[in-house]
């Protein structure tokens, strides 16, 4: 019995036409505000190809007329991403209401599950905020600049090691080592995952 090299498997895989349509519609996915632009892309979103036609759900009736009368210069802007690939071409786009107000409750299901999960794993490390200072009556709250990005490797190694800092200042300590130590970890071992995998795992 002869074995297959992955390289193999691999081109095996992407050259089936169910995978092509998938890459096909991760990249229109992906591509879709530069498409329609961020106002329609805020009322559009694509679900899926079938048989060389692009559904798109859209959050009204008058979107979808409007939609429809676009259709040929849509068709043209994403067949321009598949100019290698002729057979793959879309053919036309369908827009339809029947199913935006699934996907936007889908959406926001994978959100919260997503925020969840992180939340509640025992590594989550929430954002480092700033210490609090009781302000004077007189001074006046300032809201604050947006960072300029560093100028060189050293100035974003010497930002992201202050930001470190500062969340490890916020941290509680583990009771076994004194070390700073996440929230999630001390809930669920009651102690910081080195001290875990030293005296839990082992």
């Amino acid at each position: 019995m002869s074995l297959t090299g992955l390289p193999n498997i691999l081109h095996g895989i992407q050259s089936r036409t169910s995978w092509q349509q998938r890459c096909q519609y991760l990249l229109i996915v992906e591509k879709w505000s530069d498409i329609v632009g961020e106002s329609v892309a805020l009322q559009t979103c694509p679900i899926g190809v079938y048989q060389k036609t692009l559904q798109v759900a859209v959050s009204s009736s008058i979107w979808s007329q409007a939609l429809t009368f676009e259709r040929v210069r849509i068709l043209a802007k994403i067949n321009a991403l598949f100019s290698d690939l002729g057979n793959l071409a879309i053919a036309d786009i369908h827009f339809s209401t029947a199913k935006w107000a699934t996907q936007q409750q889908t959406l926001k299901e994978i959100a919260k599950e997503r925020q969840a999960v992180t939340e509640d794993h025992p590594s989550y490390l929430p954002p480092a905020q700033p210490p609090s200072k009781p302000l004077k009556p007189s001074l006046k709250v300032v809201q604050p600049e947006t960072p300029k990005p560093p100028a060189t490797a050293k100035d974003a190694f010497q930002r992201w090691q202050d930001v470190m800092k500062l969340r490890t200042n916020q941290m509680p300590k583990c009771p076994r080592c004194n070390r700073p130590a996440l929230v999630g970890e001390l809930s669920r071992w009651q102690m910081c995952r080195v001290c875990a995998i030293e005296n839990l795992f082992n």
